[in-house]
């Protein structure tokens, strides 16, 4: 498939977008605790059907994934909300919600803390219950528990336990995958497992993908991001002043770089994330599931694909998914340099709710699972 036509930019790729909408979700949160913000693709129950499709016993064996063990790794995650639905779910192993909104993470980090203070209370309740044998033995001891509340607050110990690593159910960071290294993800504080085994179980993207694609940043000539939406100052400028009629008919056109939209370099940044064999499991709006698969799975689509894997060419500087080496950070460049070629498959979809329009089907989302594979390797 061709590469996929570009997405008109828009106010829900920027960085101050999200930062005003959460920061007002946390002015809602903190008045109404119930209300923990917008559930994004919740008309197609998507969080509901990712976990379904998850659940899946003959899927988790095919896999290789298992609620007791499996890492997750959730990009762009808001409120938090997916990886709180996999912690329901009865999803026991690492969690960690990244997001390049500092909102964001304050909010999906509140949201943490009074979901972990509710069910120490509801254990607490049930363990009162069983060890009670009458109302008025109940009742005492939540007085005592009152007391015990009270003389807590007082030496700052609600405190303490929101700064205990070991008290965090799911980890919140802020990260920013475009511009960030990954190193930072890959550290054993969030899971030991993930430094053993080279990466995360299972890298969560809903949503995130659709907005990145919908920021106006590009890529210059080198592939360097171009942080400021402007012509890179290496840009190759047109100093041919003369008369056009006077220069040579064979004179060649002045060329200039070609401008990437930033999101192109998403599926080379979020391959070393994932390790060998893992899963990468996307949901969009945006993009249809055959415009997923060239985004990620298939080669000759203009850089942006995983697809086209990470390695390294024998005598000339090292491509990676068309981004120049020397831009990743320490892990991308080891994997890139490394002789082994790596990309993702598609290994499943999850379905939805379909509509007919014009005699053609189709859904109001997509989500695609891609398994992290080796491809080949590389001649020396």
């Amino acid at each position: 498939m061709a590469t996929p036509a570009h997405l008109e930019p828009s106010k829900l790729g920027t960085k101050e977008y999200w930062d005003a909408l959460y920061t007002t979700e946390i002015a809602n949160h903190a008045h109404n605790p119930t209300d923990t913000g917008t559930a994004w693709f919740d008309d197609s129950d998507a969080e509901a059907k990712l976990v379904e499709f998850l659940e899946d016993p003959e899927r988790q064996q095919e896999l290789g994934i298992d609620e007791a063990t499996t890492s997750f790794l959730d990009l762009g995650t808001g409120n938090g909300a997916l990886l709180f639905a996999l912690r329901d779910a009865g999803w026991e192993g690492p969690m960690l919600g990244v997001d390049y909104s500092a909102q964001s993470v304050t909010f999906a980090q509140r949201i943490e803390r009074a979901r972990r203070r509710g069910g120490e209370e509801e254990e607490e309740d049930e363990e009162g219950r069983e060890e009670q044998g009458t109302i008025q033995k109940q009742q005492q001891q939540q007085q005592q528990q009152q007391q015990q509340q009270q003389g807590s607050s007082n030496t700052g110990h609600d405190n303490a336990d929101d700064n205990d690593d070991d008290a965090v159910d799911v980890h919140f960071a802020e990260h920013d995958i475009l511009h960030g290294s990954a190193t930072a993800l890959l550290d054993a504080r969030f899971s030991p497992s993930v430094v053993e085994n080279g990466g995360w179980d299972v890298v969560l993207d809903k949503g995130t993908f659709d907005a990145i694609s919908l920021s106006a940043e590009t890529l210059d000539d080198n592939n360097n991001d171009n942080n400021n939406n402007t012509p890179a100052t290496n840009a190759i400028p047109d100093t041919n002043t003369e008369d056009p009629s006077s220069a040579p008919e064979t004179a060649p056109p002045t060329r200039r770089p070609t401008r990437r939209r930033i999101y192109e370099a998403y599926g080379a940044r979020v391959l070393p994330l994932v390790r060998e064999g893992g899963l990468f499991l996307i949901t969009s709006c945006n993009w249809t599931e055959a415009e997923l698969r060239s985004w990620f799975a298939e080669g000759d689509n203009g850089g942006g694909g995983a697809g086209q894997g990470i390695s390294s060419p024998p005598s000339h500087s090292t491509t990676v998914n068309g981004v120049e080496t020397s831009s990743l950070s320490p892990p991308e460049q080891e994997q890139a340099e490394s002789a082994e070629i790596w990309g993702f498959e598609v290994v499943g979809r999850v379905e939805y709710r379909s509509f007919s329009f014009g005699g053609v089907k189709g859904q109001t989302i997509s989500s695609l699972c891609f398994r992290k594979v080796r491809l080949g390797r590389t001649p020396r």
